[in-house]
Protein backbone atom coordinates (compact mmCIF):
# COMPACT_ATOMS: atom_id res chain seq x y z
CA UNK A 1 0.00 0.00 0.00
CA UNK A 2 1.49 3.30 -1.05
CA UNK A 3 0.07 6.43 0.56
CA UNK A 4 1.38 9.93 0.46
CA UNK A 5 1.02 12.45 3.22
CA UNK A 6 0.63 16.11 2.49
CA UNK A 7 1.57 18.74 5.08
CA UNK A 8 0.43 22.32 4.68
CA UNK A 9 3.04 24.90 5.62
CA UNK A 10 1.69 28.08 7.22
CA UNK A 11 3.74 30.57 5.15
CA UNK A 12 4.88 30.62 1.53
CA UNK A 13 8.57 30.96 0.76
CA UNK A 14 9.73 34.49 -0.14
CA UNK A 15 6.74 36.08 1.62
CA UNK A 16 7.22 39.13 3.87
CA UNK A 17 6.77 38.04 7.50
CA UNK A 18 7.50 39.31 10.99
CA UNK A 19 9.53 37.41 13.59
CA UNK A 20 9.55 37.92 17.38
CA UNK A 21 13.37 38.01 17.38
CA UNK A 22 15.77 37.28 20.21
CA UNK A 23 15.95 40.67 21.90
CA UNK A 24 17.32 41.01 25.40
CA UNK A 25 19.76 43.18 27.32
CA UNK A 26 22.19 42.31 30.06
CA UNK A 27 22.90 44.99 32.62
CA UNK A 28 25.02 44.91 35.75
CA UNK A 29 23.26 46.25 38.83
CA UNK A 30 24.28 46.61 42.45
CA UNK A 31 23.82 43.33 44.31
CA UNK A 32 20.49 43.53 46.18
CA UNK A 33 21.77 41.14 48.86
CA UNK A 34 24.94 42.97 49.99
CA UNK A 35 24.13 46.45 48.55
CA UNK A 36 27.47 46.37 46.71
CA UNK A 37 29.58 45.85 49.86
CA UNK A 38 30.59 42.29 48.82
CA UNK A 39 29.85 40.96 52.33
CA UNK A 40 26.79 40.29 54.44
CA UNK A 41 26.24 39.83 58.14
CA UNK A 42 24.28 36.76 59.17
CA UNK A 43 22.65 36.56 62.58
CA UNK A 44 22.69 32.96 63.72
CA UNK A 45 20.03 31.30 65.88
CA UNK A 46 22.12 31.89 69.00
CA UNK A 47 22.20 35.65 68.24
CA UNK A 48 25.83 35.67 67.14
CA UNK A 49 26.58 37.87 64.11
CA UNK A 50 28.89 36.47 61.45
CA UNK A 51 30.22 38.41 58.46
CA UNK A 52 30.65 36.33 55.29
CA UNK A 53 31.46 36.97 51.63
CA UNK A 54 28.30 37.56 49.63
CA UNK A 55 27.48 34.48 47.56
CA UNK A 56 24.77 36.30 45.59
CA UNK A 57 27.32 38.35 43.62
CA UNK A 58 29.98 35.63 43.37
CA UNK A 59 30.30 33.83 40.04
CA UNK A 60 31.51 30.26 40.51
CA UNK A 61 34.64 30.30 42.67
CA UNK A 62 35.33 33.99 42.04
CA UNK A 63 35.23 36.44 44.94
CA UNK A 64 32.13 38.65 45.27
CA UNK A 65 31.96 41.61 42.90
CA UNK A 66 29.17 43.66 44.49
CA UNK A 67 27.27 43.50 41.16
CA UNK A 68 24.89 40.99 39.57
CA UNK A 69 23.85 40.54 35.96
CA UNK A 70 20.21 41.22 35.22
CA UNK A 71 18.64 40.04 31.95
CA UNK A 72 15.66 41.93 30.53
CA UNK A 73 13.88 40.53 27.48
CA UNK A 74 12.98 43.03 24.77
CA UNK A 75 11.59 41.09 21.82
CA UNK A 76 10.64 43.42 18.98
CA UNK A 77 9.21 42.58 15.55
CA UNK A 78 11.88 41.92 12.92
CA UNK A 79 11.30 41.47 9.19
CA UNK A 80 11.74 37.91 8.02
CA UNK A 81 11.76 36.48 4.49
CA UNK A 82 11.67 32.66 4.50
CA UNK A 83 13.78 31.01 1.81
CA UNK A 84 13.94 27.49 3.21
CA UNK A 85 11.45 25.31 5.11
CA UNK A 86 12.03 22.22 7.24
CA UNK A 87 9.46 19.90 8.78
CA UNK A 88 10.65 18.05 11.88
CA UNK A 89 7.91 15.92 13.42
CA UNK A 90 5.07 18.31 14.18
CA UNK A 91 7.35 21.39 14.09
CA UNK A 92 7.80 23.59 11.02
CA UNK A 93 10.98 25.66 10.78
CA UNK A 94 11.96 28.42 8.36
CA UNK A 95 15.28 29.98 7.45
CA UNK A 96 16.24 33.14 5.59
CA UNK A 97 19.23 31.32 4.09
CA UNK A 98 18.87 29.99 0.59
CA UNK A 99 18.44 26.26 -0.09
CA UNK A 100 22.05 25.83 -1.25
CA UNK A 101 23.73 27.59 1.69
CA UNK A 102 25.31 25.29 4.25
CA UNK A 103 25.22 27.50 7.39
CA UNK A 104 21.84 28.82 8.47
CA UNK A 105 19.72 29.47 11.54
CA UNK A 106 16.16 28.28 11.86
CA UNK A 107 13.06 30.02 13.19
CA UNK A 108 9.98 28.18 14.39
CA UNK A 109 6.79 28.90 12.46
CA UNK A 110 5.19 29.60 15.87
CA UNK A 111 7.25 32.80 16.17
CA UNK A 112 6.40 34.13 12.68
CA UNK A 113 3.48 36.39 11.86
CA UNK A 114 1.91 37.85 8.72
CA UNK A 115 1.42 41.33 10.24
CA UNK A 116 3.64 43.56 12.35
CA UNK A 117 0.78 44.23 14.79
CA UNK A 118 0.25 40.50 15.44
CA UNK A 119 3.99 40.12 15.95
CA UNK A 120 4.11 43.11 18.33
CA UNK A 121 1.32 41.57 20.44
CA UNK A 122 3.26 38.28 20.55
CA UNK A 123 6.47 40.18 21.46
CA UNK A 124 4.70 42.00 24.30
CA UNK A 125 3.32 38.73 25.69
CA UNK A 126 6.68 36.99 25.29
CA UNK A 127 8.54 39.86 27.00
CA UNK A 128 6.08 39.82 29.89
CA UNK A 129 6.25 36.04 30.31
CA UNK A 130 10.05 35.75 29.99
CA UNK A 131 10.76 38.73 32.27
CA UNK A 132 8.54 37.21 34.97
CA UNK A 133 10.36 33.88 34.55
CA UNK A 134 13.74 35.68 34.77
CA UNK A 135 12.77 37.57 37.95
CA UNK A 136 11.52 34.29 39.51
CA UNK A 137 14.82 32.64 38.56
CA UNK A 138 16.70 35.55 40.16
CA UNK A 139 14.68 35.14 43.38
CA UNK A 140 15.24 31.36 43.45
CA UNK A 141 18.99 31.84 42.90
CA UNK A 142 19.11 34.39 45.71
CA UNK A 143 17.21 32.11 48.10
CA UNK A 144 19.47 29.19 47.23
CA UNK A 145 22.59 31.28 47.82
CA UNK A 146 21.17 32.49 51.14
CA UNK A 147 20.85 28.88 52.24
CA UNK A 148 24.44 28.21 51.20
CA UNK A 149 25.69 31.29 53.07
CA UNK A 150 23.77 30.27 56.20
CA UNK A 151 25.12 26.73 55.94
CA UNK A 152 28.65 28.07 55.42
CA UNK A 153 28.40 30.36 58.46
CA UNK A 154 27.08 27.47 60.56
CA UNK A 155 29.72 25.04 59.26
CA UNK A 156 32.69 27.36 59.83
CA UNK A 157 31.32 28.49 63.21
CA UNK A 158 31.01 24.85 64.26
CA UNK A 159 34.49 24.13 62.85
CA UNK A 160 35.92 27.04 64.90
CA UNK A 161 34.22 25.82 68.08
CA UNK A 162 35.46 22.26 67.49
CA UNK A 163 39.00 23.49 66.76
CA UNK A 164 39.01 25.66 69.91
CA UNK A 165 37.83 22.67 71.96
CA UNK A 166 40.52 20.49 70.37
CA UNK A 167 43.13 23.19 71.09
CA UNK A 168 42.12 23.23 74.77
CA UNK A 169 42.50 19.42 74.87
CA UNK A 170 45.94 19.67 73.22
CA UNK A 171 47.03 22.35 75.71
CA UNK A 172 45.87 20.21 78.63
CA UNK A 173 47.73 17.15 77.32
CA UNK A 174 50.84 19.21 76.61
CA UNK A 175 50.70 20.61 80.13
CA UNK A 176 50.54 17.05 81.53
CA UNK A 177 53.51 15.99 79.35
CA UNK A 178 55.52 19.03 80.45
CA UNK A 179 54.71 18.30 84.10
CA UNK A 180 55.83 14.66 83.69
CA UNK A 181 59.05 15.82 82.03
CA UNK A 182 59.65 18.37 84.79
CA UNK A 183 59.00 15.73 87.46
CA UNK A 184 61.45 13.38 85.73
CA UNK A 185 64.22 16.00 85.94
CA UNK A 186 63.81 16.55 89.69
Amino acid sequence: MNSSISIAIPFALESELWWTGNGYTETWIECPECAGTKAITLVQGNGQSVSVDCAACSMGYQPPSGMIKQITYQHTPERFTPRRVKVDGDEIWYSESGPFESGYSQVSAKSLFASKDECQNACDALNHERNIMERNRDINNLLDKRKKMAWSAHYWGRKLADTQKELETIKARLSVCQEIKRQAKI
